[in-house]
This record gives C-alpha cells, structure tokens and sequence, in this order.
C-alpha cells in the first residue's frame, strides 16, 4: 500500500522547521549535567535551594546557545537541536544514557544488538543516541557520573527504603528482559515509585503577569517581611533568595540570545537582518518583563518553558496549561490594532508547536483548550480555534498532544472542528469538564481553581499553576495484585517467592467475595506501601534537589517562602497511579464464571494453569478468552470494573499527603502496560504470560465485539469512582467513517453523548489498521503518522515494534454508532 502525505497549509517557512526536526534524530546533550556538576562540587554546605539556583545559573550562563535559520521564536533546552538536558542528579543516568554507556565501543550497532528497538523506542529513533564522543564518554564515566553515585535521588530513597525495611531484596528472574531492568530496580516488582514527583503545570500566567524581574521583586518582598524567629526561618530565607538568583539567570539566559541575534544581524542583510533585530528587541524584553504583544508572549512563554526543563532537567514533565486563556487578550489586542493578522498568528501558534515537539518526554507538549472560565462560562475562543488549525496543518508535529476541554457550553462549531480534524492526524484527547471539575472537588480544589484545570503528561488533571504536581510517578501495579492474590503473595517475575502479604492459599477462596475480599486486602497492603515509599522519596527530593525556579511561578510559594517540593504551592495533593483495569476486570470476572458460577473447574486448577501459563491446558484458556468481557456493555463484568475503580479509589484517598490534601487516583498506562505485561504471568481473562496487559480503562485488546457504543457505556460506567488525576481511553476508527458531514456528526454526538454518560476522557486514532501495518513495514512512506500510544501522542515510526504491535491489535471501529 502506498501512503498518501496530505498537502500541508503551512507557509514554506514553516515547512522548513518542520523538515529541519524530522531529519534529526534524539542525541544524548551533557552539558546540563557538567555545569550542574561544576557547581554542586563548588557549592558543597550550602543551603539547597541555593545550589540548585547556582547550578542553573552556572548552566544558563554557559550552556551553548543558537539561533537556526527561519526562527523567530528562539530558545532551547540543550545543546543538541533535538536532546534532552541530562537530570544527573535525579539518577544515576535515565535509561537511554544507561543505554549509551552500553552500547559505546561495541562493535554490535543499536540495530544489530536490539533491532526492533529498546524500551518503546525504535531502533531508527535510537540511531544517533549512542553516538558520544569520546572525550564526552571519558567525562561523562570518569567525572559526572562517579560524582553523583551515592548522591542522586534514585541512590537516596533505595538507601532510606532499605533503612525503613520497605525495598524488596528479590531478584528479576534472568528470563525477564534488559529493557524492564534498565528502567528501574527490583522495587518495580511491587510499586512504581519514580525519581521525579510528578507532573506540573508551569505559572505561565504568573510570569506573563510579572516577568522574571517582577518575580525577583515578590521575592525580596517577602525576604524583607521575613523574621528571625519565624518558624523555617533559615530554609524559607535559602527559598526567597534562591528565587532572586534564578530569575536573574533566566534574565541573562534570554540576554544571550538577544547578543546573539544582534551579533548575527550584522551579517545579514534584508528580511532576516529585521528579523534578527526584532528577536534581540523581544529578548531584552521577556521573560524579564511582562510581554506587551502577542509575539512577545509567545517568546515569554517559550524560554520560560526551556528554562524551566533545564532547571528541572529531561525526566520533567512540565506542561504550559491554558495556552488559549493566556494568549487571546493579546491576540485580540494585536488584530484590533493591525499589529498582527490571522494568519501571522497561526503561523506563530505553529512555530511554537514546532518547538514543542523538540521535546521527547510527554507533558511539555501536550496544551490544554476549550472548556469554561473560572466563572463556569464558555473559554472557547478564537486562538483556541487556532491552536486545532496548528494541529491539524501540522498533523501533531510527530508527538504533540491537545488536551482539548469539553463541557455543556463549548460551541457545536468549535466541537466540529475537533472532530474534524481527525480526518488528517490523532493527538487530540477530549476531556469532560463536568466529571473532571467534580473529582477535582473531591480533592480539595475550589471551584474557581477546579474550573480553570489542565491536562499535564498524558491525561492527568491538576489546578493550573497552582499546585505541587504530584500527578504521576507513583504506581499501583493493579493486575499485579491479583496476582499475589491468588499466590500467597509471591509474584511470576520473583519465580512465586512471595512479595506482597500473606494472602491465604488460593484453596481457602470458598466463594467469590473470598477472592474479592483477599483482593482488596492485598491492595491496601500495596497502596500503603507506595505511600510509605513516596513520602520518602519527597523527602530525599525537598532535602536535596528542591527547584526554586519552577517553583517561583507556582501560586502560593513565593508567598509562603516554601518551595513546591516542602508544600508551597496553595493546592497539595499525591497520587497513586493504577493500570489495566480492563485486565483486572476481566480476570475477576473469569474466575467467578469459571469457578464459582459454572464450576468448570476449581481455584487450586485455575491457579495451577495460570502458574504454568496454560502449557497443556489450552482447551481451559479458550473457555476462559470466552468468559464475559469489559468493553460490551455488560454487567456481568462492566459491575466489576466499577468495583475495582470503586475500591481503588477510596483506598487510595483515604491516605492522607503528607504536605496536606490527599493521594489521588487514575487509572492510565504510558505504555507500561507493556513493560509491565513483561513482568506479569498468565492471567485468568486467558492472557499469556509476558504479553501486554490492558491500556488505561481500554477494553483489553480485540474483545469489544458489541460495538462502539457498548464500549462507551463500558467506559462511562468505570467513570463512576472518583479517579480525580485522570483516565486513559483509547480507541481506534477508520477514517473513512468521519470522511462526510454526516458521519462527522455522528461521530461528534456520540462523543457528546458519552460524556453525557459520564465518561471523563477520551482519544481516538483515527487510522485503519491496514495503514498502520503497511506503516510498520514501510516507515520511509509514514515520516508523520502520528498515533495515540497511551495518553500520550508519538510518530508511529518511532515506536518499538512491541508497542506498535500494540496500538494495531486494538479493535478497529469501522462506524460511529
């Protein structure tokens, strides 16, 4: 099959950005990592906020800058023109650097050594990763590296895990694969506690109102007020003063680039020597000071999220919220005085696009639209009717996300053309105001705060620009808990030596609220645990790599004197993250069918099958795939979901946050699902062992068989639970089902009606499978086939074949009804 590349509308610069990035590939940058390195070695005894302001200013100082050709919007978090700012000290060196080290000096290739790809990265994306030099390679091992081995966060919480008896000294099995290993250590094998704390939405709204200067000044207002006998008073003092220092080095950071521009402008001649002018105007103006057009702001908003990633460095996922709120006085202000037209404006909206999918981590590239205001009034407005045409003109850019809001109010025109642009590319998620405004109550939030939300990561919810971020990074491993349910605690990744509680012996299981009931104490015992491993993991984090400057634009830190990462923020709140409820469901449903309703066989047999991965008993895995399945409208099972989702949620809010607020749910998958399918055994709803498990509240793979709208009143029941920090939902149409008005109508009140069900969010790939196997096999005919994975969007191309694989054997819906 031979691909068709729609044309695009965008002006030939902007095609030139966008070939520029699609003929790169991600390379590994070291340069945060040796100047962060330099000052943490001068800094030693001094307080931490301080030395993580040093460390950015020594970085933005130094850190080599550019300016590319066509730019008009400058800035850039790394060296590289598509790398990642290395967060040496949040571990010892990610997955990818791991990687890199690996691979140097071999004489195996990426391609030869993992040839269809590492982790959920292809080997075509990997191609320029490994590619060090080898004064970088001797630096990076022989200085960086050695330097932070005992100090970096990973090294600290598994010390303090070990010292409070909660890190498991279990080994993997040798069976299980290096792309699981690479990522963590043995304590996946019960929880997902990560190295960063979560997902943020950046102050945008703050530094547009104040710039960086502003800030500074709110800074020393407070360091004046404060008093020697006030409670903290020495770390709040270290704060405030931090905060000074790292605005003024965002302040030098744009004033390079503004020396830069006027350097280069001396060499031009014409349209670009303007153009380069105009550039250093803007960046001796912003961040520093508030923007006073639209160009400006979006200059303001771009190296104020460059210099934030930096500070905060490439595990951060730090979203840029209400983009559409924040833009359109500025916008409306420039159209009426003839500053700027519609289509400058959307060409600008692109570029900045463009640069959003620079970045390889998911959250700094997916913008938040539509919805209401904080007063509950309709916030569609015409830069969010921009921000869809961005989209769409660009086809996502090969990895950005928008998060578009949705709720009684939004304009049937506004919801057309989301839907509409479908036709073209993914990477549009839709998000209910109504239930997401009700969970974010639940947590704590006012109504105005709750209305104004945002989507960071891949779905999460959080206030915007408010908050601590604390919407990921801590798991729940659900299907795994079924599975010490029914094991006595042990684990298939451990060879069934016991991880988790003493759960009685499968036999003991007399009827189905047995198994119910084991379940749901193996999942408190669980989500104690993350909590209990989260809350010291913070603490390794507020004691020694705090992030003043992000925090600075956060409401209510400034004002507290408190760093986000100590509770500065005005809304606090953890999370425990879960995945798979389609598994779970499914699996429950399975053993109460098969053992307790038909009596096909007894929970000893079951649990023996499953511990043996059905080897000579395929005939009991068939009647299994055959028990009822989530995704059909079915209560037999759909009530099951609900229990789950039900359970889960109030198991995980009860436990209070240790800064205040709560831990809050979601159920999503970043593609873990797959990772963690890896490490999980043969499961009841007749899974295989190792094979992926189900995505976010998805129905578990080709097992809806009753049409899209019975997978929607599947979906929209499982919504019921609070799960306050967000649901993943994915599936995939054709697109010749939206091709005409009339199945685009279809297609947009189907929506409408499942969110009048309750269903919270949702995403399609509005692709057919025939195109993403012809894809699969012709990459060089898809460079801009962009998919949903999980909540996340990325180039299919660049994706490991076990995660493509993935996204095509999900079920393909041919009509909207």
């Amino acid at each position: 099959m031979k691909s068709v590349v729609l044309e695009t509308k965008c002006s030939e610069r902007i095609k030139r950005l966008k070939e520029r990035l699609q003929s790169r590939y991600f390379e590994l940058d070291i340069e945060r990592a040796r100047y962060f390195t330099r000052s943490y070695r001068r800094t030693e005894g001094e307080p931490p906020c301080m030395r993580a302001s040093k460390g950015l200013e020594e970085t933005l100082r130094n850190m080599t800058i550019r300016i590319e050709d066509d730019e008009l919007i400058v800035g850039s978090k790394s060296a590289k023109f598509w790398g990642g700012p290395m967060y040496v000290e949040g571990y010892d060196g990610s997955a990818y650097t791991k990687l890199s080290l690996l691979m140097y000096n071999r004489e195996e290739s990426v391609e030869e050594l993992f040839p269809e790809g590492f982790a959920l990265r292809s080997a075509k994306f990997l191609k320029k990763f490994t590619e060090l030099k080898e004064e970088e390679y001797r630096e990076l091992t022989e200085d960086i590296l050695p330097y932070w081995k005992d100090k970096n966060i990973g090294a600290l919480r598994i010390e303090s895990w070990k010292r409070e008896g909660l890190y498991p000294d279990v080994p993997f099995l040798e069976s299980i694969e290096l792309g699981v290993k690479v990522f963590g250590d043995s304590s996946i094998i019960l929880t997902g506690v990560t190295d960063i704390q979560g997902h943020i939405s950046v102050g945008i709204k703050k530094v547009l109102e104040m710039g960086f200067k502003g800030i500074a000044r709110q800074a020393l207002h407070y360091l004046v007020k404060l008093k020697e006998y006030e409670k903290d008073y020495q770390r709040r003092k270290d704060f405030l003063e931090s905060v000074q220092t790292a605005a003024e080095a965002v302040c030098i950071f744009a004033d390079r680039y503004a020396i830069l521009a006027e350097k280069m402008a001396r060499d031009e001649n014409g349209k670009r020597k303007l153009e380069l002018l105009e550039i250093a105007e803007r960046c001796r103006r912003v961040p520093a000071e508030p923007p006073r057009n639209f160009m400006e702001a979006l200059q303001s908003i771009w190296l104020t999220q460059a210099a934030v990633l930096i500070s905060y460095g490439d595990g951060s996922i730090t979203a840029p919220g209400r983009l559409d709120q924040y833009l359109y006085p500025y916008y409306k202000q420039d159209l009426e005085s003839g500053r700027i037209t519609r289509s400058k404006a959307l060409e600008m909206l692109e570029e900045y696009y463009i640069k959003l999918a620079t970045n390889i981590n998911i959250g700094p590239n997916n913008v938040t639209i539509g919805g209401v205001d904080q007063d509950g009034e309709n916030a569609v407005n015409e830069v969010s009717h921009l921000f869809l045409e961005a989209h769409e003109n660009l086809k996502g850019c090969f990895r950005n996300s928008l998060a578009v809001r949705l709720s009684e109010k939004t304009p049937r025109d506004f919801l057309l053309k989301a839907g509409e642009v479908h036709r073209h590319t993914a990477g549009i998620a839709f998000h209910n105001d109504h239930v997401v405004i009700r969970d974010l109550l639940a947590d704590g939030y006012t109504l105005e705060a709750a209305r104004d939300y945002c989507v960071v990561g891949c779905v999460e919810t959080t206030g915007t620009g408010n908050n601590n971020g604390y919407a990921a990074g801590n798991s729940a491993l659900l299907q795994n808990i079924l599975e010490m349910t029914l094991n006595e605690g042990g684990r298939y990744v451990t060879g069934w030596r016991r991880v988790g509680a003493a759960t009685p012996h499968a036999g003991s299981f007399k009827s189905f609220d047995d198994v119910k009931k084991a379940f749901a104490d193996q999942l408190g015992h669980v989500v104690e645990l993350v909590v209990q491993r989260a809350y010291l993991k913070d603490q390794a984090i507020a004691e020694h790599y705090p992030v003043p400057l992000l925090s600075s634009t956060i409401e209510g830190c400034v004002e507290l004197g408190e760093d986000f990462t100590r509770g500065g923020a005005r809304f606090n709140h953890g999370c425990v993250n879960g995945q798979s409820l389609a598994t779970l469901a499914n699996s429950l449903a399975a053993i109460r069918w098969a053992v307790y309703d038909r009596k096909l066989l007894t929970i000893e047999e079951l649990v023996t099958h499953l511990r043996n991965d059905f080897e000579g008993a395929e005939e009991v895995r068939r009647q299994l795939l055959g028990a009822p399945k989530y995704g059909n409208d079915d209560p037999y099972v759909d009530d099951l979901a609900v229990w789950v989702a039900d359970t889960y949620s109030k198991e995980v809010m009860k436990h209070k946050f240790w800064m205040g607020g709560v831990h809050r749910p979601c159920l999503i998958s970043v593609q873990t699902h797959i990772l963690e399918g890896t490490i999980t055994g043969a499961t009841p709803d007749g899974r295989l062992a190792g094979s992926p498990l189900s995505n976010g509240i998805s129905p578990s793979n080709g097992t809806e068989r009753n049409g899209m709208t019975a997978t929607l009143r599947s979906a929209a029941a499982a919504c019921g639970p609070i799960m306050s920090d967000g649901v993943a939902f994915n599936m995939n149409i054709n697109p010749a089902a939206i091709q005409n008005d009339e199945g685009l109508d279809k297609f947009v009140s189907l929506l409408e009606a499942y969110f009048a069900l309750g269903g919270r969010q949702i995403q399609f790939n509005p692709i057919s499978r025939a195109t993403l196997l012809d894809a699969q096999q012709h990459p060089e005919n898809y460079p801009e086939l962009l998919v949903k994975v999980s909540g996340y969007s990325y180039r299919f191309v660049d994706l490991h074949k076990r995660a493509q694989d993935d996204i095509i054997a999900r079920t393909e819906f041919n009509n909207v009804e």
